[in-house]
């Protein structure tokens, strides 16, 4: 690959924090307007890339809203969506998409959960599709010596648990842009990383907040099956013990200001005892399909 992500880093040291800053503003203005304009259309349900409802498709015209699956797309026409979109394109509607239904818990990019020898590995949920990413650092490389030598990703759909697009149907080749991106982000990943925007942050994002913001910031979910988190809090008070009245009045407060109960019990039993609450991913979320790696000869 010809990025030589070094020189990037050279060039980034040498600006001064004022240019930093600027460059940081154009990115998220253009975010925003592109945003703005995805959402809008999202409501009426209608694409902000061809102007045209979900429900249609124009052969000569590939959009990425296809991968929907609100007209009648078939896994034929796949080539014709990546010919003409990056992975970055793509990936990024997909999560745009997940997160206008469900917020941060549609998208499991858990670096946890993604095995060393992959590149990318993550599933998107929106309704009754699944979308999954894989590429391995074979597949990043490019597969030497045969016909599939040059950097390419592997993509999953899934309706309703059924099969659509599988792992192995399609070599899907990386841009340039893509290339330049990810090689960066993971050789220059303390001060570069590919970002799909706020609307595109998954459950990775999610659990790299810093714990007393999502205490503060977080209200209990009714429904399991829409939480983003799960939390799990523990009251060492052998010193001092806490009466259950006081435990009930705990829960009674959370209930009534929308707080969660860990950051109740923390204000009012400072001092008293040690409240100690871990913050995990909810269940609920959706888990990364595993893609089995064919060894070549």
């Amino acid at each position: 690959m010809p990025h030589d992500t070094e020189k990037y880093r050279k060039i980034f040291e040498k600006m001064s924090p004022t240019e930093i800053a600027e460059i940081n503003r154009l990115n998220n203005e253009e975010h925003q307007k592109q945003a703005k304009a995805f959402k809008e259309g999202y409501q009426k349900g209608i694409c902000y890339l061809c102007n045209k409802p979900f429900k249609t498709i124009s052969s000569d015209n590939p959009c990425l809203h296809w991968l929907l699956r609100q007209c009648k797309f078939k896994k034929k026409d796949f080539p014709k969506i990546y010919a003409k979109y990056s992975y970055g394109n793509i990936a990024a509607f997909i999560r745009w998409c997940a997160n206008q239904e469900r917020l941060l818990s549609n998208i499991n990019d858990l670096k946890d959960e993604k095995p060393d020898r992959k590149v990318i590995s993550y599933t998107v949920k929106w309704k009754n599709i699944d979308w999954t990413f894989d590429c391995s650092k074979n597949d990043f490389e490019g597969h030497l010596g045969t016909t599939i030598n040059y950097p390419h990703y592997h993509f999953q759909m899934r309706i309703d648990g059924k099969q659509f697009i599988n792992f192995n149907d399609f070599h899907i080749p990386f841009t340039d842009h893509d290339i330049f991106i990810l090689k960066t982000s993971i050789e220059q990943g303390d001060w570069f990383k590919q970002d799909f925007g706020a609307i595109g942050s998954g459950m990775q994002d999610a659990v790299s907040i810093d714990l007393d913001d999502i205490l503060e910031h977080t209200t209990p979910s009714k429904d399991e099956d829409n939480a983003t988190y799960h939390f799990s809090t523990m009251i060492d008070a052998r010193d001092n013990p806490i009466s259950g009245e006081e435990i009930y009045e705990i829960q009674m407060e959370a209930q009534r200001t929308g707080k969660s109960f860990a950051l109740i019990a923390q204000q009012r039993l400072t001092g008293r005892a040690q409240v100690q609450t871990i913050v995990s991913p909810a269940d609920s979320i959706p888990d990364i399909a595993s893609r089995t790696e064919h060894k070549r000869r």
